[in-house]
């Protein structure tokens, strides 16, 4: 490949002031002066880096890791390029000279370099910006000042939108052509039906001169001067004739051929469509383009009939079994044979983890709604639900065995035209699977692997064809479960089928391993989908999670990439040590974070997925009370805070508090649990607490009436909670609030509450989890009482001596504190305290 000079580094410099506002990820580079040699010496002969710089904004939105390098997505690649020189064009139109010069001989460069191989643009762009972004989150770890900067996500949205407005131009471009094609074919047809017509005006007009003619040549004269003349006419005009039926036979088989060529790419594009449809339930964008799909068939459709009309106005005298049509007619039925029954396809799908006796709706479409014969009465479709077993049988044979498989109830539709939509759909609203029959299980395989598939049918007519269609449309593969506890390990084997299965496939074949980085990809489009966020995971994400499932601690991404990983791996082997997959702690944080933490990480102050180990490591590189955010390594959908403080027997300690769970966030917030907890100043890298989080503080709350208001709070070890005092009764005189630290004081008894069922890793720090309660505040019971008086299931019921009974609730591993004998009768001031401020089912102290 030819090499393109490019400028000396010095000279970037001075660039970070010229349309670096726009720059998002190429702005912190140019701010980095001190490293610009380094990527300098990336880019090298490779690519120039001013183009680099002055198309940031532009090059770092391209899709350029969605393009695969095959010669299919060529057109995609020269797109590019010839936009690349175009905005390097305007550019260099609103620069002075020598950068318009320089510019313009890049753009030159570029276009000589690549237009017989843009692929190899693609190629290059795609390393260098993977290798920049390597480069800058190095520098990053290994220089202080280097801040927190990853390249963004590349969209695959304008990839998807860019290859289907391509395609569709394709198709709009050869329609036009098959359509030049059918009007050439009208027109041969005309010329010749006119020449058959003429011959026979011309022998009426001309028989008294072929008497005279023949009488002449009876006599031994030679020919007459006007016979030779019409003679030679004839066989003119038979050979034009001739000529004429050649080109239209010729134009015909053009015209079959080309059809089939359109209709092939059209038919992809309904493939491509259902591919797309599919990766959206794992999270991805879908672009649908049903619309220009219909049109497309609609108008193939059209062109077919078009051309099976002119193949039955040829005469029967004509020889059309000649070997240049023969077998167009058999052609063309099997074209559109084909083009109706891919235009049957379910465009809403049913639920891909289905719960029996659950109500679900799925749609069915017909492309060619428009073509549809149905004078009486719309076509029936009927749904049953089909093993994986039968769907193989039916792709290869067409049909299947008439063995039961399960019955869905509400399974039948009417196939209906809407004026309104333009569409002929039927719509199924309320079906539900009633029972399921399971097939034999191969291995180890359990009920939440194996998959089925909803089948759709009907018969169908087509407007100009005597022929009835059998179609039938199938169904993205569905896991039954019969209880909610399977939902989890039944979405794993859907998302691996939705992310990892080819378009032309055996019913329902999967690889056993696939690629890490194409589980990467796959993990992170589910994340941002589950999550709603926009905020992806990065290099250092994938890093720790690759050290989970593969059970290494290299903390070099290389090490990774080319590494294969097992379904077993994914969500049927227990991680080491612990009770769970891979994929039930990756989907337990994906609902932490959807319920509780969105907003957290959308605004970065989430690190997330990193190891215990990654983050001591990121902290004792920073002062005493830096802390961060990670999602617990040792417990399905918890967060933990980590932060570096002194130990009290000297020295400096990473401590990590017990996970938050989502019954703990629901009881309080991450952001008020940042603040209780003093010991915590500064967000790593060096943000102050109160800046990130005041915004998720919550709002104190005054009593009313007179109440004291009960709050709750977290401490860790070593912090004491706060009593907040408030006059009970209003008073004339105005008060202000007294606020204290409480002190242990004898006689009073702590009630623990804090759940037995969570464990605690070596070195992380407990939550203060106690209650303390005066002798008069506790419940009496004695050795000689009957316990269930006092206890009754998870209540606590027990008589004050008033008409009024008291129940205060008690989760499962909470306990019961005994008191003593002949206690006196609780005052209406501590009776108040007690129902109104003390939440039993609160994990953490409580603030009154």
């Amino acid at each position: 490949m030819k090499q393109i000079k490019f400028w000396n580094v010095d000279y970037l410099y001075h660039l970070q002031g010229t349309e670096g506002q726009r720059m998002a990820f190429w702005s912190e580079i140019v701010k980095l002066q001190q490293f610009l040699p380094q990527f300098q010496a990336l880019y090298a002969q490779r690519f120039p880096i001013e183009v680099r710089h002055y198309l940031a904004e532009w090059i770092e939105q391209q899709p350029w890791s969605s393009i695969h390098i095959n010669p299919a997505n060529e057109s995609l690649a020269r797109n590019l390029l010839e936009t690349m020189v175009s905005e390097l064009q305007k550019v260099s139109s609103r620069m002075s000279y020598p950068v318009t010069r320089k510019l313009n001989e890049y753009a030159v460069a570029l276009k000589k370099t690549f237009d017989q191989q843009p692929l190899e643009l693609v190629n290059i762009m795609n390393c260098l910006l993977m290798q920049e972004n390597q480069l800058f989150q190095e520098l990053r770890q290994t220089h202080a000042g280097v801040p927190t900067v990853t390249l963004p996500t590349q969209p695959v949205l304008n990839t998807n939108s860019e290859r289907i407005k391509q395609e569709d131009a394709n198709v709009l471009q050869q329609l036009s052509l098959l359509n030049g094609l059918i009007k050439t074919i009208q027109m041969y047809r005309s010329a010749i039906q006119q020449m058959n017509e003429a011959p026979d005006q011309e022998q009426q007009q001309q028989l008294p001169q072929c008497y005279q003619s023949q009488h002449h040549l009876q006599q031994g004269n030679s020919p007459l001067p006007e016979y030779t003349k019409r003679e030679e006419h004839v066989n003119q005009q038979k050979t034009t004739w001739d000529d004429h039926r050649r080109k239209r036979n010729y134009s015909i088989l053009e015209a079959v051929r080309s059809l089939e060529q359109v209709q092939g790419l059209v038919l992809n594009m309904i493939q491509d469509w259902k591919r797309r449809l599919q990766l959206s339930g794992n999270g991805a964008y879908f672009e649908d383009n049903l619309g220009s799909l219909q049109e497309w068939c609609d108008k193939l459709a059209e062109m077919n009939c078009q051309i099976q009309q002119e193949l039955g106005l040829i005469s029967t005298q004509e020889d059309i079994a000649s070997d240049q049509i023969s077998g167009v007619p058999e052609r063309l039925s099997s074209l559109l044979s084909n083009l109706v029954r891919s235009a049957f396809l379910v465009e809403k799908q049913p639920p891909q983890v289905l719960k029996t006796q659950s109500k679900f709706s799925s749609t069915v479409r017909f492309l060619l709604g428009l073509k549809l014969n149905a004078p009486t009465k719309p076509p029936v479709v009927k749904a049953i639900i089909i093993t994986e077993q039968q769907a193989r049988v039916m792709r290869q044979h067409g049909s299947i065995h008439n063995e039961n498989t399960g019955e869905i109830m509400n399974n039948t539709s009417l196939l209906e035209f809407s004026n309104a939509t333009k569409t002929t759909s039927a719509s199924f609203r309320s079906m539900s699977l009633k029972k399921i029959k399971r097939s034999d299980r191969r291995g180890t395989e359990s009920v939440t692997e194996e998959k089925f598939a909803v089948l759709f049918s009907s018969e169908l007519s087509i407007t100009g064809s005597e022929v009835k269609y059998h179609v039938q449309a199938i169904s993205l593969p569905i896991v039954v479960i019969v209880h909610g506890s399977q939902d989890n390990n039944a979405t794993a084997t859907i998302l691996w089928d939705n992310a990892f299965s080819e378009i032309e496939r055996l019913p329902f074949h999967v690889p056993d391993r696939v690629s890490w980085s194409q589980m990467c990809e796959t993990l992170n489009m589910k994340f941002m989908a589950e999550v709603q966020s926009t905020q992806g995971l990065c290099k250092e994400h994938f890093v720790f999670l690759a050290q989970k499932i593969f059970d290494e601690q290299s903390y070099s991404m290389e090490d990774f990439t080319n590494r294969m990983v097992s379904w077993s791996q994914f969500n049927k082997e227990n991680l080491p040590g612990r009770t769970f997959t891979f994929w039930q702690w990756f989907d337990g944080v994906m609902e932490l974070t959807k319920k509780h933490l969105k907003d957290y990480w959308n605004n970065g102050l989430i690190l997330g997925f990193v190891s215990k180990q990654y983050a001591n490591r990121l902290l004792n590189q920073r002062v005493n009370g830096t802390f961060l955010l990670r999602f617990s390594d040792s417990e399905i959908g918890g967060i933990t805070i980590a932060w570096i403080d002194d130990t009290e027997k000297g020295g400096r300690q990473v401590f990590n508090v017990q996970p938050f769970t989502t019954k703990d966030l629901t009881i309080r917030s991450l952001g008020d649990r940042v603040r209780d907890i003093e010991r915590l100043l500064h967000l790593y890298p060096s943000r102050p607490k109160d800046e990130a989080f005041k915004k998720y503080y919550t709002k104190e709350v005054k009593g009313k009436d007179g109440y004291l208001h009960a709050g709750v709070k977290t401490t860790v070890n070593g912090e004491q909670a706060q009593v907040v005092a408030q006059p009970m009764v209003p008073s004339p005189v105005s008060q202000s609030c007294v606020a204290c630290t409480m002190p242990e004081m004898p006689g009073w008894s702590q009630v623990p509450c804090n759940p037995g069922n969570i464990s605690y890793d070596k070195g992380d720090v407990a939550v203060n989890a106690s209650i303390s309660l005066p002798p008069s505040m506790i419940l009496p019971t004695s050795q000689n009482e009957d316990f269930t008086n006092a206890v009754q299931g998870n209540h606590l019921v027990t008589s004050f001596g008033s008409e009024n009974d008291m129940d205060v609730n008690f989760d499962d591993d909470q306990q019961f504190v005994r008191g003593v004998e002949n206690i006196p009768v609780p005052s209406e001031f501590e009776l108040n305290a007690l129902l109104n401020t003390v939440d039993m089912s609160l994990m953490n102290s409580t603030e009154f």
